[in-house]
């Protein structure tokens, strides 16, 4: 579960955009709600939240990459609970179960600690097969899907600040064609639904005076989050509800809300009977 860390480069060098310093875990409700400036918060409140969720779903900030289908993480301990059966099957009985605990450096300016779980097995179709005088036995005909849970909480730093992320993860992935197996190793162009829970924090410290420092706390619910890897890692459907707090440019917000996506790489995100357009390859937001 390597960081992506030339995702990170790009988060990172925006990072006057959003994320604060080494902020305490803020319990998220309406009794605990910052106060809210006259700015149209609810848009930079979505700008920040897209980049969170994109972020998040891409594993930029450690956890689970959704864009690269069916793939075994780097940093796992496999686990065998059933026999295994010939062809892609065998991976029906994969459990990896992992302690995480890692540095990572680029060059001489960025340094990070991962440390945390990582829990992942593979799904597959089956079928249960009686024959008379013998006990009932499964048969796994198909590979199409996964379970993954991560908890994972990473520090570093850059020649400009610290950052923190701290990641939990929950996902059901399932393939829309079930006659035809995942990819291993995101080679496929197979259509995948993620349902899940993710819990998404992400601080940066500035070190310079000239950049302010802000933050995403948020916890989201996926529903048939659909992805079409064949396009680009096209989100093509599905929807994520949201709690979040954050700030940015001085200003607190906190939200709940809706992101639903359209295809061709772009979503809505409704927040307070407000609805945002976005363009998940740019970033650009209109209010509808």
């Amino acid at each position: 579960m390597k960081l992506k860390f030339k995702s990170l480069l790009i988060v990172l060098a925006g990072a006057s955009l959003f994320y604060t310093a080494c902020k305490k875990e803020v319990k998220l409700n309406p009794n605990n709600k910052p106060p809210v400036s006259t700015t149209d918060t609810a848009s930079l409140a979505t700008n920040q939240i897209i980049r969170n969720i994109t972020q998040t779903l891409s594993g930029a900030y450690g956890g689970v990459d959704i864009n690269k289908g069916l793939i075994l993480p780097d940093l796992t301990t496999i686990k065998q609970s059933k026999p295994l059966v010939s062809g892609l099957v065998d991976l029906c009985s994969f459990f990896p179960d992992t302690v995480v605990n890692y540095k990572t450096v680029i060059g001489d300016t960025i340094t990070s600690q991962t440390s945390g779980l990582f829990k992942f097995y593979f799904s597959c179709k089956s079928d249960t097969i009686r024959i008379p005088g013998t006990k009932p036995f499964t048969v796994f005909r198909l590979l199409n899907g996964y379970v993954a849970y991560d908890s994972l909480a990473t520090t570093g730093q850059t020649p400009s600040g610290l950052f923190i992320h701290n990641i939990k993860a929950f996902y059901q992935a399932k393939a829309f064609d079930s006659n035809v197996p995942l990819a291993i190793n995101g080679s496929s162009s197979k259509l995948i639904s993620f349902n899940g829970s993710i819990k998404s924090f992400v601080d940066t410290a500035s070190t310079k005076k000239t950049l302010i420092p802000s933050s995403v706390h948020a916890y989201y619910t996926l529903k048939d989050v659909s992805i079409d890897l064949s396009k680009n890692s096209d989100i093509t459907r599905g929807t994520i509800t949201f709690a979040a707090v954050g700030e940015a440019n001085s200003i607190k917000w906190y939200y709940e809300g809706l992101v639903t996506f359209l295809g061709d790489h772009k979503a809505s995100v409704v927040i307070k009977n407000k609805t945002y357009n976005v363009d998940l390859l740019t970033g650009k937001i209109i209010k509808a």
